[in-house]
């Protein structure tokens, strides 16, 4: 371990960057201890991701407990029908007796009436910038399925299974053999642009063979038109006003003959926005990733309280994958990266907690705090921290990720410009360097010397 030598020098002679930065160094080391000689203050894991500028910055997927209430069923009415000359299969459709969310049931069974081709556009589907919800709301075939749903490079879901036969069925009702259907939902947060998939695996026909995967792999989910006045209910789910629903009809037959796309039926709910379709232009489309960081830097008008919120900064590197997909007969058979390009960097201002003004220059690009901001005052370091706000979005050039080339400058006491680098291990810190997922301190709250290594 290697320590910093306290102030001993005429410091009539200094100037204030030095005075101030020697001051630093010695209240750094009485508050965290010795700096070891190899401490490196990038602590970033330099991990690739989707690229986002606001939404979520990991997967996460829920399946929930329930799924889309119906009410009281036991008082449904049927018809029953023969299916393909096959009376012993026992086949209802319900007519009548939904207590709840009856307006949508209807709707679907209108749009989509048995043995009806239906003509919608393929659903093929990456994430928003907001949480959204997949709800099965009924399941109008014969064939026994798992429901999976597979988000980015995560392992697939299984959000409920069809083990039943039963032709029309939804929430609540018995199947012949006694078991209370619970099709239940799913909660997905994603950065933006990343691929949802929605399939039908492990299907099983009334005879027990088994049939191949289908749904928006292979284009056998296509998007249903229900009128924007049939409102769907949910229970447990607070929506803004605003909130966009669309349905999804999944064929459960490849090569089917009726393509009716009735066999699922699902429920995207936005909150408020719905997973956008994935533009798919002579079977190309890309993805845009990035590398990011985030800096947080003290700017030396104050010295004690190592906050590291003067300036929060992220600076993001985008990197353009172009994928080219080759189908058979509908089916995609390969998905491989054929070209990648670059894309302008970006900075964005999170937080400026400090008062005095200043210039930030990362790479080529330089930022002047009082350009946009009133120099005195505070910006989203107090009181409800806006962890995904950007105060400001620019772009930047020259920038390089591996060398951390940002640089801070302010004019200091005595009138002459002090500047503030990334550190070389073992110096005090004035700037560190963290992943977008860190969040930084309230103002006047020092940083934990747990992010230091050991």
């Amino acid at each position: 371990m290697a320590t910093l030598s306290s102030c001993t020098k005429d410091m009539s002679f200094r100037s204030y960057e030095e005075i101030q930065k020697e001051t630093y160094a010695n209240s750094f080391v009485e508050k965290f201890g010795p700096i070891s000689a190899t401490q490196s203050w990038d602590f970033t894991t330099g991990e690739q991701q989707l690229a986002i500028t606001r939404g979520f910055s990991a997967i996460n997927v829920e399946v929930l407990e329930k799924g889309v209430d119906f009410g009281d069923v036991s008082d449904l009415t049927f018809k029953s029908f023969t299916f393909n000359g096959h009376p012993e299969w026992d086949y209802k459709v319900i007519t009548g007796g939904i207590k709840k969310n009856a307006d949508i049931f209807n709707a679907i069974n209108e749009v989509l009436p048995e043995k009806k081709r239906w003509k919608g556009e393929s659903a093929v589907l990456v994430a928003p910038a907001s949480e959204f919800y997949i709800y099965p709301l009924f399941c109008g075939g014969g064939y026994r399925y798992d429901l999976m749903v597979k988000v980015g490079d995560t392992d697939p879901v299984k959000v409920f299974s069809k083990d039943f036969t039963d032709f029309q069925m939804i929430n609540g009702m018995q199947t012949k053999d006694g078991k209370t259907v619970n099709m239940h939902g799913i909660k997905i947060q994603a950065p933006v642009g990343t691929p949802v998939e929605i399939y039908l695996d492990n299907v099983l026909d009334v005879y027990n063979n088994k049939k191949p995967t289908v749904g928006t792999t292979n284009g056998y989910a296509v998007y249903v038109d229900i009128p924007e006045n049939v409102k769907l209910d949910l229970d447990d789910v607070q929506l803004p006003e605003d909130h966009v629903v669309k349905y999804i009809g999944i064929e459960d037959v490849l090569q089917s003959d009726d393509f009716d796309y009735n066999d699922l039926i699902l429920a995207v709910v936005g909150n408020p926005d719905i997973p956008q379709e994935k533009i798919i232009t002579e079977n190309q489309y890309e993805v845009k990733t990035c590398r990011s960081k985030r800096y947080m830097i003290e700017d030396l008008g104050a010295i004690g309280d190592f906050d590291f919120n003067d300036v929060v900064v992220d600076v993001e590197e985008y990197t353009i994958y172009t994928h080219t997909v080759k189908s058979e007969n509908g089916v995609k058979k390969s998905d491989v990266i054929t070209s990648t390009t670059t894309a302008p960097a970006k900075a964005f201002i999170r937080a400026l907690g400090g008062t005095i003004d200043f210039e930030l220059v990362i790479g080529d690009t330089k930022w002047v705090k009082s350009n946009d901001f009133q120099v005195t005052s505070m910006y989203n370091t107090q009181g409800n921290i806006d962890y995904t706000k950007a105060l400001v979005e620019f772009e930047v050039s020259g920038y390089n990720y591996d060398s951390n080339n940002i640089s801070f400058h302010a004019n200091g006491k005595d009138g002459k410009m002090y500047a503030i680098g990334f550190p070389k291990a073992g110096e005090a810190p004035m700037m560190i360097a963290v992943d977008q997922t860190v969040n930084w301190m309230n103002e006047r709250t020092s940083i934990p010397s747990s992010w230091f290594t050991k």
